[in-house]
């Protein structure tokens, strides 16, 4: 499925391309199949490599906003819409835990009051040594809207990134699909 959308000339297949390219799980024919994508689409990939920097920057800037007075973990995230514009979002906590917002639904709804429902890449940066993957929740969130969605998390200490495709942190989400079953 994903070395199928390398067929494509959008940003979806760049992000197929920079998985494959920086992905340590890749394997070399799929990095092959992206090498000579990029050879073919070297400005389409060049400009969503900036952007994706961009959006990295844009997380970093959330998490300078994070309100995290009771866990001390402050998050920012950054969406990628397909339209190329970046939404980001900071977690936001409650003394009452359930209601405190992730960085990733505030994003996310960032995204939404503006019109915005079709992403390419989710960035999550955290004040950790390591990369974190979204909660379950927010997993499932953003599969009801871009379930091919690129996630690239790093922790502030230490940056070398992590990626995941959406569909490998929630490999059976829950879909309208299943509300119509019945």
């Amino acid at each position: 499925m994903l070395r199928e959308r390398l067929r494509q000339r959008s940003w979806q297949a760049a992000a197929v391309a920079y998985y494959f390219l920086h992905a340590p799980q890749a394997d070399s024919n799929s990095q092959n199949e992206a090498y000579q994508w990029c050879s073919s689409c070297r400005d389409l990939f060049d400009s969503f490599v900036a952007q994706l920097e961009r959006t990295r920057q844009a997380a970093v800037g959330a998490l300078q906003h994070a309100w995290a007075p009771y866990s001390h973990f402050p998050v920012g995230a950054a969406l990628l819409a397909a339209d190329g514009t970046i939404w980001a979002g900071c977690n936001v906590e409650c003394s009452s835990y359930g209601l405190t917002l992730c960085a990733e639904r505030v994003a996310l709804g960032h995204a939404v009051v503006n019109g915005r429902k079709e992403f390419v890449l989710l960035s999550l940066v955290a004040e950790t040594e390591h990369p974190i993957s979204p909660c379950g929740g927010c997993r499932q969130l953003l599969h009801d809207f871009s379930p091919q969605l690129l996630v690239v998390s790093e922790g502030i200490h230490h940056r070398h990134p992590a990626l995941w495709w959406l569909d490998q942190l929630l490999p059976e989400p829950f879909s309208g699909r299943d509300i119509w079953k019945r």
